[in-house]
């Protein structure tokens, strides 16, 4: 089983990671939900720790006070096998990991009373639709790599867990609309899940995993991405609609191992090295780690500060959110301009 973590601090104020059971996840207000990559296991607390600390240094600029941030631990390196079952299957798939996911998160928002036992029955009594619409804008799911798959896995759980207690499946749908998923380095088979969560695809066109995946998944949109890719290496930066209700965002990244922090009056203070997939003896780059697609440094790669403007507008959100206003600075300052011209210049019409 997955657990549920957080970083809370000691008497001392020094981070401390604190398991949360799955029947102890509460989401009253704005909630990060982190979905890591398969090397993010419960047996690895750095890891984990890690990934939840990437969200907090990711935030800190935009809230005064940072909201809940809990992150996902998958059980072992045979999640692996779940990975690819949910890809063999993405319209109804689901692991143990998006039940207990969906159970502990999302059906405590939309179901009064709602109980899941040990051989998986579900019983609870359906919010009124406008509550439960309104219960599930708190919740912000950022699922890196294979957590872009357990996100899709916990939809398709949750889905079936409304229809259970008595949702229409049309109700069912239309509510978790309102939950946002941010994917970095997705994995999962994207064409496939356009109408489910409010969702912004984040697709390097140079990463390795991912191409790999699509030509094993996906060999007609495999051919899309070689046209994706030689779009984003002319231009930089694609983004179109899949749908009301996705995103997908292309660039190529750089084979850098490092990204610039910057003080606030933009100034460059510190060259922050991180750790590469792919052993360096290998010389190759895999193209897919988390820094390229959460970078802030506008000298790096296209994909900078999309991650970061797209988590402070979900978590701000009052209303149901369109995918592109995700993408949105917020607040629009003269320091963005650029950014919004950067934005506006890679957005193309969805495809017909």
């Amino acid at each position: 089983m997955g657990k549920f973590w957080r970083r809370t601090a000691d008497a001392e104020g020094k981070a401390q990671l604190q398991e949360v059971p799955l029947d102890q996840v509460r989401i009253t207000a704005p909630t990060v939900i982190y979905l890591s990559g398969f090397l993010t296991n419960n047996n690895r607390p750095g890891y984990v720790a890690g990934s939840i600390k990437s969200m907090e240094v990711l935030l800190k600029d935009g809230f005064p006070k940072l909201p809940p941030i809990y992150g996902w631990s998958h059980t072992s390196l045979r999640n692996l096998f779940n990975l690819a079952r949910y890809n063999s299957h993405p319209s109804k798939r689901s692991s143990d990991a998006g039940f207990d996911i969906a159970a502990a998160v999302l059906m405590p928002l939309v179901a009064k009373d709602f109980s899941r036992d040990k051989k998986g029955n579900v019983t609870g009594t359906p919010l009124p639709l406008d509550e439960a619409k309104k219960n599930l804008r708190n919740v912000t799911f950022f699922g890196y790599s294979a957590g872009s798959i357990v996100a899709q896995e916990a939809y398709n759980a949750q889905l079936k867990m409304m229809k259970k207690i008595g949702y229409a499946e049309k109700d069912a749908r239309a509510a978790l609309n309102e939950v946002v998923l941010i994917a970095p380095g997705v994995v999962s088979r994207y064409t496939k899940e356009t109408d489910r969560f409010t969702t912004l695809f984040l697709v390097a066109s140079n990463d390795r995993m991912m191409r790999a995946k699509n030509l094993i998944w996906r060999p007609l949109s495999a051919i899309y991405n070689k046209f994706a890719k030689r779009i984003a290496n002319k231009n930089g930066l694609v983004i179109r609609p899949l749908s009301d209700t996705s995103v997908i965002v292309n660039a190529p990244v750089r084979a850098t191992d490092y990204q610039w922090q910057y003080d606030e009056n933009g100034n460059r203070t510190e060259k922050k090295y991180f750790q590469l997939l792919y052993p360096k003896w290998l010389h190759r780059r895999s193209y897919h780690e988390l820094p390229h697609y959460i970078t802030r440094d506008e000298s790096n790669n296209s994909f900078a500060n999309i991650a970061y403007y797209a988590l402070v507008n979900a978590i701000n959100r009052k209303d149901r959110i369109a995918p592109l206003d995700l993408l949105k600075p917020a607040p629009a300052t003269a320091e963005t301009a650029a950014y919004q011209a950067k934005i506006a210049a890679a957005i193309k019409p969805a495809k017909k």
